[in-house]
């Protein structure tokens, strides 16, 4: 059987087979310009603890990006997590407990922001504007002067350790993204996301529960947010206030880079995997290379134009071959009807 008998599903993306080979290009240039990157801890394996939030971070995005909308808020939720954790910890409260209430709280705060844009009709793109810096401001409040650190081996087990030789926060993220993926890609409730972002009306009219879905879908992304934060929190055994502000390009970056479209309606939770992983392996990379966190920033910045300017450039490319092919058809319908 060649591959282009294949069953559709079982095909490799054309998108998804270039990030496979770039990240197999990076891996080898990095290993074999910097020592330090395949012989850290146990291998290259223990690098991702430091982008597994900013993946699990990148899941739910992906899915409020496939419904065309957007949440600006889940790097400020991620660090109120952080913080909420580590002050329960800080308070004597095991570590089930600070896990469990920074989760919900970071999950009630993506509810407010769905049932803003679903049923109030505002654009999320203000919504999670605001409700960024009110989380930013409630993050900062309940740090204080003095934020949380020094949290006991149990929580910071989940940031820092591994299971034979897997880490134990890389385990989660796939986790996670095996779940978006399944839901996503087999279920009504990704057809209905998926519908929602190409076209709003179509969904109207099919009776798709546009405004209770969309509410899940934000819901979701304020739990994957919190997730993310109380990894980075255990990662880095200490709760800044701002801990999670800087996950927001590269998690954006990763959707944009995995070929999500960011007016939604299409992309492959996928290919977005393979973009967290290529991303996160170019700014651990670097970092190894004695790079600054400004010029990473800089240059996930740069990739995340110039995944825009392909993907624009290429689908407006597409648009014009298929309406100079559909001029073509109705002039030779219209010929041999003559």
């Amino acid at each position: 059987m060649t591959t282009l008998d294949l069953p559709r599903r079982w095909r490799v993306p054309a998108w998804g087979l270039c990030l496979l080979v770039a990240i197999v290009a990076e891996l080898a240039y990095f290993t074999l310009t910097t020592r330090q990157f395949a012989g850290h801890g146990t291998g290259m394996l223990a690098l991702s603890e430091q982008f597994a939030p900013t993946g699990i971070l990148a899941m739910g995005l992906a899915m409020v990006i496939l419904t065309g909308n957007i949440d600006l808020s889940c790097g400020a939720s991620a660090s109120l997590a952080a913080v909420i954790a580590g002050t329960v910890l800080e308070k004597g409260g095991s570590p089930v407990e600070a896990i469990l209430l920074a989760i919900a709280v970071s999950t009630v705060f993506g509810l407010c922001n769905g049932v803003i844009v679903a049923y109030v009709g505002i654009d999320s793109l203000l919504v999670t504007l605001a409700t960024q810096f009110i989380i930013t401001s409630i993050a900062t409040s309940v740090a204080g002067a003095s934020p949380p650190f020094g949290f006991p081996g149990s929580f910071t087990l989940i940031g820092q350790g591994a299971i034979n030789g897997v880490p134990i926060a890389l385990e989660i993220f796939l986790v996670i993204a095996l779940v978006v993926i399944v839901t996503v890609g087999y279920t009504n409730v990704g057809r209905s996301m998926t519908l929602i972002g190409y076209n709003l009306r179509a969904a109207e009219y099919t009776g798709i529960p546009i405004r209770r879905t969309l509410t899940a879908v934000f819901t979701l992304c304020g739990a994957a947010s919190g997730v993310a934060g109380v990894l980075l929190a255990a990662y880095y055994n200490s709760a800044q206030p701002d801990i999670g502000t800087d996950l927001l390009l590269p998690a954006i970056t990763a959707v944009i880079l995995g070929g999500m479209d960011i007016f939604g309606g299409r992309g492959r939770i996928g290919e977005v995997v393979l973009a967290v992983i290529l991303l996160g392996y170019m700014s651990q990379g670097m970092l190894i290379e004695g790079d600054s966190s400004l010029a990473i920033t800089m240059i996930t910045g740069l990739v995340l134009i110039g995944a825009l300017v392909i993907k624009f450039a290429f689908e407006r490319n597409l648009r014009q071959r298929l309406a100079a092919r559909m001029q073509r058809l109705r002039t030779l319908s219209g010929g041999a009807h003559s």
